[in-house]
């Protein structure tokens, strides 16, 4: 869980890519179907699958972050910088039902 103090955004202008990884909760199907996380989350920027790889990346976000605390870590700056002036692009790229529409901001 990642507050909004500590945006991946943290005011910057510039041309830079920033990458956040948002790990959705497992769904009730998979529940049902004796489903366990293979991730560790190790806020602030990395993630372990099996306690065998880490992958680290400018910010990570558990299964428990809001929305709001999302939008306020990621959102708020860039549309303050785009408000100013500046381009900014928020991109959602994962498998089929990874949380994608969920996380952009849409129950559809």
């Amino acid at each position: 869980h990642i507050s909004p103090e500590s945006s991946i955004m943290s005011g910057q202008r510039s041309s830079q890519v920033r990458v956040g990884v948002r790990v959705r909760p497992l769904a009730s199907k998979e529940i049902q179907q004796g489903g366990k996380a293979s991730l560790v989350i190790n806020p602030p920027s990395s993630i372990s699958i099996a306690s065998q790889n880490t992958f680290t990346y400018d910010a990570v976000f558990d299964s428990q972050t809001s929305q709001d605390d999302l939008y306020n870590s990621v959102s708020s700056s860039l549309l303050d910088s785009f408000v100013d002036g500046y381009n900014a692009t928020i991109l959602a790229y994962g498998q089929t039902g990874s949380g994608k529409t969920y996380t952009m901001g849409s129950e559809a």
